[in-house]
C-alpha cells in the first residue's frame, strides 16, 4: 500500500471544519481509505464522482447528518486515500473500497445505505451487488457506466504545466461549465476552488471505466430498493435523459427514477435542496426498523 497523497504545498487544504463548524466530525482511515464520519442513525455511505473527493457532497453532509450516520470517503486513487494501479479494472478497483467498507468504514454486519454520484454511482451499484445482505438501499445520482455511444464527452481542457493560478482557475471554471454545472452564474468561487484541489489530487482516471458498460451488470444483480436521480440539464446523456431512464428500468425493473429539474451533472451541488429531500425520504423509508 502506498502512502496517501497530501495537498500540494502551494494549495491550501480544504477542511470540513471550514464548512461545518458546529458538527463533530470524525476523520477515519481504514485499509488506506480516508473518510469523514458524522451524525447519528442508520449509516449512509456517500461516494463522490471521478476527479473528486468528499467535497462533492459539501452541500449535503450537514442536512443528511441530522438523520443518518454519514460516512464520506475519498475514493481510492483520489483525494487523500491510497493509490491504486492506473490500469485497475472494475473489480480490482472496487476491491480497495470493499476492503475498507468491510474493515470498519461502516459498522461490521450492520445494514447501511449507499449513494453515489457519477463514477461514485458505478461504485455504489457495484458495492451493493457485492454486499447484498448488508446494503438496504442504493441511490445513484447522475450515474456513469452506461454503454458506449450513450455519452457526450465534453472537450475538457487540461491545465498546462506552469499555468498561473488565474489561468488554472479559468480552465477549471470552463470545464465545470461544460460538464458539471448547468448555469455559469452557479459556478461560484468555492466550486472552482474544490475543482482545482480535486484535479490536483486525482491519480486514478475513472473515466476509462465510467464511459464503459460498468453500471448495468451490477444493477441487474440488485434486489434492494434503488433510486436514480437524473438531472434535467445533464449534458452527458445521449441521445437524452429519457434513454437513460429506459436503460435503467430495463436493467433493474424495480428502480425508481426521478428527474431533478434545472440542474446539471453535479446535481448534489447545484440542486442540494431537492436532492437532500429525495435522499432523506428514500433512505428513511427503507431504513431497517423505520415505520413504512
Amino acid at each position: 500500500m502506498k502512502a496517501t497523497l497530501l495537498p500540494p504545498l502551494n494549495m491550501p487544504a480544504i477542511r470540513p471544519e471550514e464548512f461545518f463548524p458546529s458538527l463533530a466530525i470524525e476523520t477515519v482511515g481504514v485499509s488506506g481509505v480516508r473518510a469523514l464520519r458524522v451524525g447519528a442513525g442508520p449509516t449512509l455511505l456517500l461516494l463522490h464522482g471521478g476527479t473528486g473527493s468528499w467535497t462533492h457532497w459539501v452541500r449535503n453532509i450537514e442536512p443528511l447528518a441530522r438523520h443518518f450516520t454519514v460516512v464520506v470517503p475519498d475514493l481510492p486513487g483520489m483525494g487523500e486515500s491510497l493509490d491504486v494501479p492506473a490500469d485497475a479494472d472494475l473489480d480490482g478497483y472496487g476491491s480497495y473500497l470493499e476492503a475498507a467498507v468491510r474493515g470498519g468504514l461502516v459498522p461490521a454486519g450492520e445494514p447501511f445505505a449507499v449513494a453515489g454520484f457519477s463514477w461514485g454511482g458505478v461504485m455504489a451499484a457495484w458495492l451493493a451487488a457485492r454486499m447484498t445482505g448488508q446494503v438496504f438501499a442504493a441511490a445513484l445520482l447522475a450515474p456513469g457506466g452506461f454503454p458506449p455511444g450513450s455519452w457526450h464527452r465534453p472537450p475538457l481542457r487540461p491545465v498546462p504545466p506552469g499555468a498561473s493560478d488565474e489561468e488554472a482557475d479559468a480552465i477549471h471554471r470552463a470545464n465545470l461549465g461544460m460538464m458539471m454545472i448547468s448555469k455559469p452564474a452557479r459556478i461560484d468561487s468555492l466550486a472552482v476552488r474544490m475543482q482545482g484541489r480535486n484535479h490536483a489530487m486525482t491519480r486514478f482516471k475513472s473515466r476509462f471505466l465510467g464511459y464503459r458498460d460498468t453500471l448495468g451488470p451490477s444493477l441487474a444483480c440488485l434486489r434492494c430498493p434503488v433510486l436514480a436521480l437524473l438531472p434535467e440539464r445533464d449534458p452527458l446523456p445521449q441521445p437524452d435523459t429519457a434513454a437513460r431512464v429506459e436503460y435503467l428500468r430495463r436493467m433493474a425493473p424495480h428502480i425508481e427514477c426521478r428527474i431533478v429539474p434545472d440542474a446539471g451533472h453535479w446535481v448534489a451541488y447545484e440542486a442540494p435542496d431537492p436532492v437532500n429531500r429525495l435522499l432523506l425520504d428514500f433512505i428513511g423509508t427503507h431504513a431497517p426498523g423505520r415505520a413504512r
